[in-house]
Parts: structure tokens; sequence; C-alpha cells
């Protein structure tokens, strides 16, 4: 049967063109999938994940093109001096699989095989921190002015208020200085995400909207258990009530009319069209009506 034997147009996306792109993207825009501090940003071979890194093409080198965006440094907690620890974070794949699946196996919490009409995302990121010797830090450690606190008879303990310089408030400093890198303490891991979705119509006939809708995602082997689940809660949160919603496409707005005599618009539901936008053969298909 031809793609058009229920249509006047068919198009259709490969679910290779897709990641083909990508992979485009990784070679001539590496900036946009790798993030790090100074050192990294001039040292990419110290980058956690190197595959991404040897697949840059050459001609980004040669022009002087960024490999890694340049980070702010990572502030430390209850630290107000100048220095910041480093750290990486890469975007090392990412990949959609059409119904059938083909392109990455799902984990059996998404309970494999992928399902008909349905697609799937595959994510991994990785990131790595430098971390500093302990002795390192011990001597870089600011100096505190010693704390006595008085005791007063009945056994209470007067806490004398704390000098502070000029008696103005402490200023939180962001830091401007990395700690002194040590490339033995680099501490790098990965995480895969998998995201399972499916386009659904809504709205009446007479403003139909097709969206995506989440069926399940699932990140693969955090320990314990309840952060994996923790952090699954919040993505699926994040996903369903901030990105997902923003993604909708009016049927409407794909309606043209060249003056009166010819209109252009998406196919109807019907028996013999049953999903429009169908996922199936690896690809996305879209079904077109021209009315004279």
């Amino acid at each position: 049967m031809a793609f058009t034997d229920h249509c006047d147009i068919f198009a259709g996306i490969h679910e290779k063109s897709f990641n083909n792109v990508v992979l485009q993207l990784q070679r001539q825009r590496p900036s946009l999938f790798n993030y790090g501090t100074t050192t990294f940003a001039n040292h990419p071979e110290l980058l956690c994940n190197q595959r991404i890194i040897r697949m840059v093409d050459p001609e980004v080198r040669a022009f002087g093109n960024p490999i890694v965006k340049e980070e702010p440094l990572l502030a430390i907690p209850g630290y107000d001096g100048p220095l910041g620890l480093e750290y990486c974070l890469q975007l090392a794949e990412l990949s959609i699989d059409f119904h059938p699946s083909n392109v990455h196996s799902l984990p059996v919490e998404l309970a494999p095989p992928l399902q008909s009409q349905h697609l799937s995302l595959k994510g991994r990121a990785c990131a790595g921190l430098d971390c500093p010797t302990q002795d390192l830090l011990i001597k870089l450690a600011p100096t505190e002015r010693p704390f006595y606190p008085s005791i007063l008879k009945g056994g209470f303990i007067k806490q004398p208020p704390r000098e502070q310089p000029n008696d103005g408030p402490v200023v939180k400093q962001t830091p401007t200085r990395p700690i002194p890198f040590n490339r033995e303490g680099i501490i790098c891991f990965c995480l895969d995400l998998f995201v399972v979705l499916h386009v659904e119509r809504e709205g009446g006939a007479g403003d139909p909207v097709i969206a995506l809708r989440l069926d399940n995602l699932e990140i693969v082997d955090i320990k314990p258990d309840g952060l994996e689940n923790a952090v699954e809660c919040f993505l699926r949160a994040m996903l369903i009530m901030g990105v997902l919603p923003k993604v909708k496409l009016a049927l409407d707005s794909l309606i043209l009319s060249v003056g009166n005599v010819l209109t252009i618009g998406p196919t109807p539901i019907s028996p013999l069209v049953p999903f429009n936008p169908a996922i199936e053969d690896d690809q996305i298909k879209a079904f077109i009506t021209l009315t004279v």
C-alpha cells in the first residue's frame, strides 16, 4: 500500500535523521554538550567522557572554536573566601527511538519492548568533580577567631556575640580562584535516563491539539533506591508540569488556504488513518490532505 493511498501528501522523519543531527552537533558544536570550569575548559582531555571529545571535528580545534563552555567555580557552603571547586558536566548521549525499538534497549523497569505508537528517549549525563586532598584543604582553610564561652552561675553558658569586621554584615564572596587542581582527584560518574512518551490528541473537534504525554521514566542504578525514586519523582513533576505542557501544537495552525481555491491541512482521523501523526516503522509520520 502506498503512503498516499488515504491522503494527498505524506511526510515522515526517520529516527536515524534525528540521531544523526545530534551526532553532527556533537562533532561541530561540542560546547553545546560539554561544560566545565577553567581547567576543564582549557584541557578537554581531562573530561570524564572522552568518546565525545575524540569525535570532535578537527576543524573545530584548528579554528580555535571552544570545545568546552566555561562555567563558574562551584562555591563551598559555609566558606566565604575566593576559592572554589572545579567540575565538568557533559551530555554524552541523546538519542530517540520510534516504535519498534531498535536504537537502545529499555531497562526492565519500563516493561520493554516499546509499545505501539510510542517513542523513547535516552540521555546520558556524565559529571566530574576535582576533589582536593584533605591535607590541601586543611592548609587552605581560613583561620577563624577562637570562641570562648563563659559559664555563669547555675551552669548556664553565656555565648558572647562574635565580632564582625567594621560591625557590618558578612559578605559572601563569589569564588574567583580555583583550588589548586588535582588530576589524580577527579571523581567521575555517568547516569542514564530513559523516557517513554506517546502523542495524544486533546481539545474538541473544532479545536484539535496534539500533545506529548509521558508514560514513564527511569534513571538507571542510583543507590540507595530512595534517592533514585526521589530524583525520578522530581523529573516526572518537571516534565508533566513544566515542560510537556509547552510542547503542544494546535492543528488549526497547520491549515493553509491558497485563496479560495486550495486548502492544505492534516488528514482527519478515521479507520483508514487511525493515527496522525503516527509513530511506527522507526518513523514519525504525518498525513496531509489537499481540498480544492
